[in-house]
């Protein structure tokens, strides 16, 4: 069976060499050949008022396995909202009212699946499973909240491997969307008009998050391609700006200059937004809801695996006026931003 490890996936870069001298963010279109020179630190602006509140994620320290919590979005109020080791995953719900998430207590003899958790409460609501032998790893609310995309494969039939997609509640009309082989179609999210997913492929085991890439797929299975970032090895966290014109993403984990970039919603005009002037590697970047700012995390070193103590950081839209958020001595990541 398959070790649910949290979906932090690592893929590899290609030849083009990133330089980005002293810069502390800033927009600038890619192309396959060089860059434009970013903004200079004189050069940023603090951001908008931060409004809304977060989910994320911590370990490290006494959260040595990864807890869920959630804070105003300028980290004012925050709260704990499950025990360590229910923390893979999570996603606010459309209405704010629930978290979708994984597990570490799945039932033996039965296949992986998530469940999700009632703001306000502590007792968690599996997921229905209607398929005997699918896994089905929850990873994206549809924007009515009305379906669940999932991370799917059979460990007795790798050619069920793909992303599905299953009403909510009840886990009915399972809807299977791509196929793949030897690696695994993770979803990341749904674009606000609710008709195209972006995914990530991921190469196949053990090194299944070394070397994989973005896609877009309709909603109904039809229509996948693949987004050309080249130059850039994404990671497997991306999400679809609240306007539906771009997608956002960032370095993939282990590569030698991290970076926040963004790609039109064609899949065309990638365009690297934010790259930090002392180094630091930027992880699970998410828009604010009225997609003028950007919030993420700020590692010292390249491999979140090592969950090195790091903080969230917040910019505008166009990649200046880096601001702290939440500091301190431990891991924290997967940030999601909701009114």
């Amino acid at each position: 069976m398959r070790v649910v490890i949290c979906f932090v996936l690592t893929v590899s870069l290609s030849v083009l060499t990133i330089s980005c001298g002293g810069d502390s963010g800033g927009t600038e279109s890619a192309t396959p050949a060089e860059f434009n020179s970013p903004a200079t630190a004189s050069q940023a602006t603090a951001p908008v008022a931060i409004s809304g509140r977060i989910l994320f994620t911590r370990a490290g320290g006494k959260f040595l396995d990864e807890t869920i919590f959630m804070a105003e979005a300028d980290g004012t109020g925050e709260r704990k909202l499950t025990d360590p080791g229910y923390a893979c995953c999570p996603r606010l719900s459309p209405d704010g009212s629930r978290v979708l998430l994984m597990t570490d207590d799945q039932p033996q003899g039965q296949p992986l699946t998530g469940a999700t958790l009632v703001l306000g409460r502590t007792d968690l609501e599996r997921l229905t499973l209607k398929d005997p032998t699918l896994n089905l790893v929850p990873q994206a609310w549809s924007p009515d909240g009305m379906r669940i995309a999932f991370e799917g494969w059979d460990d007795a039939d790798p050619s069920r491997t793909g992303v599905y997609t299953a009403r909510f509640p009840g886990g009915g009309d399972l809807v299977r969307l791509t196929s793949t082989v030897g690696g695994h179609d993770i979803p990341s999210d749904w674009s606000p008009d609710g008709t195209q997913l972006v995914f990530y492929r991921a190469k196949p085991e053990p090194d299944w998050d070394i070397g994989g890439s973005l896609w877009l797929v309709n909603a109904d299975g039809t229509n996948g391609r693949r987004i050309e970032t080249p130059g850039v090895a994404p990671s497997w966290w991306a999400r679809w700006s609240p306007d539906g014109t771009n997608i956002l993403f960032a370095t993939g984990r282990t590569q030698g200059d991290g970076a926040i970039w963004t790609v039109d919603a064609d899949g065309t005009r990638l365009t690297r937004i934010f790259q930090d002037a002392d180094g630091r590697f930027p992880i699970t970047p998410s828009w604010s809801p009225d997609g003028r700012l950007i919030m993420f995390g700020l590692d010292p070193s390249s491999d979140e695996f090592q969950h090195p103590a790091n903080g969230i950081y917040v910019i505008n839209a166009d990649g200046t006026g880096l601001t702290l958020v939440i500091g301190g001595s431990d891991f924290k990541r997967r940030i999601e931003w909701s009114r």
